[in-house]
C-alpha cells in the first residue's frame, strides 16, 4: 500500500496518507484536522478528542474479509445518537478498494459503496418495516438514526470539518446482509455488506487487552442523587446507567451527568445475579452490566421477568432472561426472519410459530445500557417458538429489532456465574422449554409398527401352519317335549388327531325364527372319560315397531375350547327351549387348531399402550405450553412445540 507522506502545517510533525483516495487526516501529534489538496495540505482546525473507548480496534489494525482480502484500518468517525453510539472505521484494502468497518455495540460489519440501481426513498419516507430495493436486492428497514459527529481520527475519504449531524437508514435481509443509506449528501449514498464475527475478521495489531481492562475498570463517577460510586464496565457503549443503590438513571456522556430519570424504584426488585458478576457461557466470558425487570399485561394480569445485559468486548452484547426458574440466553439477530412474520417466521430454515404478542413495560432498571433506558419504557413485542429456540420481535418507534433465545437450564446459569446454593425449580412450562417427550412419540410408534409387523408375520405363519380342520359334523333337530322327557343324546364318535390344540365347536340354526335354542354340551374323551362342559345359545327375533323394522340375530355361535389333547371323542348334547310343537333344525361342526383372531386384536391393543401413553403425555405438555399463549390453536398439531407460561409476580402490582 503506497503512502503519501508530508508534515503537519501546524506542528511540523510527520503525517502520512495510507490510502490514495483519503482527503483528510488527523495529526496524531497536535490533533489538527489536515485536508489534502493534491500534493498540498491545509489545516482546518483542531478536532475534539476521541472519547474513551473499549473497542479492541485501533488505527493500524489489520484484518481480512471475504474475497476483498486483507485490509488496514486507517480512520474513524465516532457517532452518537439519543440511544447510544458507535464507531465507523474507515478501511483500505490491499487491492486498492476501500470500505467501512462498523463497530456498533461490539457487533461488526463491513460495507462498501454501491450504486442503488434505483431512486432511494427520502429519509422521511423510511420507517421500521419499510421495504427498500438496493442494487436489485430486497431489504427491510430496521432503524432510522439521526446521529451527531462526536470525533474523528486518522484518514477519511471526505472532509468532516463542517459536518455536525447525519441521518442513516439501516436495512437488513433474511440472509444476514445489510445496507445503509447515508442522507448526508444529495442524492444519498448507499453502502452494502454483511455482518461478521470478530474472530472471522482475523484481526492483528489490536489494542492491548490490558489497556482495555484498565480503561473499563477505571471509568466511573458518583451518583448525582445519592453520591454512591458507579463504575462503568462498557465504556463508550454506555448510553445510560442506573445507580445500583438508588435507581436514579443518569447519562454518563453528559459532562454534568444529566439525570435522565429520578429514582423510580429503590431496590424493591433485587437481581439474582449481582451486577459486575462475570460468567462463562458457550465458552466465552461475559460481564453482567445491566438489569431490567419487565412486565406484560394479559387480560388484566401482570406477568413479569428479569432480564440481564451481558457484555463481551469481542462478542458484543447478550441478554439473559429468567421467568419462574426458566432461563434463556438471547442474542440480537443480524438477519430479518423470513415468512409473514405475523403468524409464523422462518430463520435460516427453522420454522417458528407465533406464541404471543403484547406490550412489554420496563419497571425496574439497574446498571449500564447501550441505549437510553427508563422505567416506564414500553415496546411492542411478539414471540415465536421452535423449542428450544425463542424468536422475539420488539418495535419501539423507528427501532425494529429481532433476537433469538436459547432455553438454558438453571443449573447451567448457576455454574456459569458461580452462584451460591441451588437454582430455584422451574415452575410450569415455558414458551420454548424443550419437551421431555420430544421425539419419544415418534420413536414409540415406530417401535409399535415394527412389533406389529413381526406379530402379523407370526400370525400369518400361525394361520398358514394351523390345521383349521373340520373333524366332525352333524345335523340334528329339536322339538319341545314334556319336562319329564329327556332330550339328551350323544353323537357318533370322532377322532381329534395330533397333539394338544384348541377345538372350536360351531352351532348353527339358520331356520330359527322368533325363537331360541339352548345347547348345553360336553366334549367327552371316549378313552379316558374326561368331559369338557360348555354351551351355546342361539336365537332370532324380528318385528316392526313404530314403522321401523328390527331384528336380533344370533343364529350362529362358536365356542373355543383351549388345549384339547388328541384322541377319540363324542359330543353329549341336551337341547332345550323353543316354542311348543315347533321343530328347530340345527347343525354342529367341530374344528381342530383354529387361529384365534381375538388374541391378535388383544396383542395389538397391548402393544399400543406405551405409544398411546407417551403421545398423551406429550400432548398434555404441549397443552400446558400453549394454555396462556393467546395462540392456543397454534400448538394443537405439534408434538414438540413449546409454551411460555407467565404468572403474576406479586411485587409487580406495587411497582406499577
Amino acid at each position: 500500500m503506497s503512502r503519501f507522506a508530508t508534515r503537519c502545517p501546524n506542528c511540523g510533525g510527520p503525517i502520512a496518507f495510507a490510502w490514495a483516495q483519503s482527503v483528510q487526516t488527523v495529526c496524531s501529534h497536535c490533533t489538527s484536522l489536515v485536508v489534502r489538496h493534491d500534493v498540498n495540505v491545509e489545516v482546518l482546525g483542531k478536532v475534539a478528542s476521541v472519547p474513551p473507548d473499549v473497542s479492541p480496534i485501533q488505527i493500524g489494525t489489520r484484518g481480512r474479509f471475504d474475497d476483498g482480502g486483507a485490509f488496514e484500518v486507517v480512520g474513524r468517525i465516532v457517532y452518537e445518537y439519543e440511544d447510544g453510539g458507535w464507531n465507523e472505521w474507515y478501511v483500505a484494502f490491499d487491492s486498492g478498494a476501500s470500505g467501512w468497518l462498523s463497530d456498533a455495540q461490539a457487533e461488526y460489519a463491513i460495507s462498501r459503496p454501491v450504486e442503488p440501481g434505483a431512486a432511494l426513498p427520502a429519509a422521511e419516507a423510511v420507517a421500521a418495516g419499510t421495504q427498500v430495493r438496493v442494487a436489485g436486492h430486497a431489504y427491510v428497514a430496521t432503524t432510522v438514526t439521526k446521529a451527531r459527529y462526536v470525533a474523528v481520527e486518522g484518514e477519511l475519504p471526505f472532509v468532516t470539518w463542517d459536518r455536525e449531524w447525519a441521518t442513516f437508514a439501516d436495512l437488513k435481509t433474511t440472509t444476514g446482509h445489510f445496507a445503509t443509506i447515508d442522507y448526508t449528501e444529495d442524492p444519498p449514498l448507499c453502502f452494502a455488506g454483511r455482518f461478521a464475527e470478530f474472530d472471522e475478521l482475523s484481526f492483528t495489531n489490536l489494542r492491548d487487552p490490558a489497556s482495555l481492562l484498565s480503561e473499563r475498570a477505571v471509568r466511573g463517577f458518583n451518583c448525582s442523587a445519592c453520591a454512591s460510586a458507579i463504575a462503568l464496565r462498557a465504556g463508550q457503549h454506555t448510553a445510560t446507567v442506573a445507580c445500583p443503590s438508588c435507581g436514579t438513571i443518569v447519562s454518563p456522556r453528559d459532562p454534568n451527568l444529566r439525570v435522565v430519570q429520578d429514582a423510580a424504584v429503590r431496590m424493591s426488585h433485587v437481581p439474582t445475579i449481582p451486577l459486575g458478576s462475570r460468567g462463562t457461557l458457550d465458552g466465552d466470558a461475559w460481564d453482567v452490566i445491566g438489569f431490567q425487570y419487565r412486565t406484560i399485561t394479559v387480560e388484566g394480569e401482570h406477568y413479569g421477568w428479569d432480564e440481564y445485559l451481558l457484555l463481551n468486548p469481542r462478542k458484543g452484547f447478550r441478554y439473559l432472561s429468567e421467568y419462574q426458574g426458566h432461563w434463556n440466553l438471547i442474542r440480537p439477530l443480524r438477519a430479518i426472519p423470513d415468512g409473514d412474520r405475523v403468524s409464523s417466521a422462518d430463520l435460516y430454515g427453522q420454522s417458528f410459530t407465533r406464541f404471543q404478542g403484547a406490550q412489554a413495560t420496563t419497571r425496574v432498571v439497574y446498571g449500564e445500557f447501550p441505549w437510553q433506558v427508563r422505567a416506564g419504557d414500553v415496546v411492542e413485542t411478539v414471540d415465536f417458538v421452535a423449542p428450544p429456540l425463542l424468536l422475539s420481535h420488539e418495535r419501539a418507534g423507528d427501532d425494529d429489532t429481532w433476537s433469538v433465545g436459547m432455553y438454558t437450564p438453571g443449573d447451567a446459569i448457576w455454574k456459569a456465574f458461580a452462584l451460591p446454593g441451588e437454582p430455584p425449580p422451574a415452575i410450569g412450562v415455558f414458551a420454548n422449554q424443550p419437551s421431555p417427550h420430544a421425539g419419544r412419540p415418534r420413536v414409540y410408534w415406530r417401535m409399535f409398527g415394527l412389533l406389529a409387523i413381526l406379530w402379523l408375520a407370526f400370525i400369518g405363519a400361525r394361520c398358514g401352519l394351523a390345521g383349521n380342520r373340520v373333524v366332525f359334523k352333524t345335523d340334528a333337530a329339536f322339538t319341545r317335549v314334556p319336562p319329564e322327557t329327556s332330550t339328551a343324546f350323544v353323537t357318533e364318535e370322532f377322532d381329534i388327531p395330533g397333539s394338544m390344540a384348541n377345538v372350536e365347536v360351531e352351532a348353527r340354526a339358520t331356520s330359527l325364527t322368533n325363537d331360541w335354542l339352548s345347547l348345553p354340551m360336553a366334549l367327552v374323551n371316549v378313552d379316558t372319560g374326561t368331559a369338557i362342559d360348555f354351551g351355546a345359545e342361539l336365537s332370532f327375533y324380528s318385528g316392526v315397531e313404530d314403522g321401523e323394522a328390527w331384528a336380533e340375530d344370533q343364529r350362529t355361535t362358536r365356542v373355543t375350547l383351549p388345549s384339547v389333547p388328541g384322541g377319540r371323542y363324542l359330543l353329549r348334547v341336551e337341547p332345550t327351549g323353543g316354542q311348543s310343537g315347533q321343530r328347530i333344525a340345527y347343525g354342529l361342526a367341530v374344528r381342530r387348531d383354529v387361529p384365534r383372531l381375538g388374541l391378535v386384536l388383544l396383542a395389538f391393543a397391548l402393544l399400543a399402550i406405551p405409544p398411546v401413553f407417551v403421545s398423551m403425555s406429550a400432548a398434555g405438555f404441549e397443552r400446558r405450553r400453549w394454555a396462556e399463549s393467546g395462540e392456543a390453536d397454534a400448538g394443537d398439531d405439534s408434538d414438540d412445540a413449546s409454551d411460555e407460561e407467565s404468572s403474576d409476580d406479586e411485587s409487580s402490582d406495587d411497582e406499577d
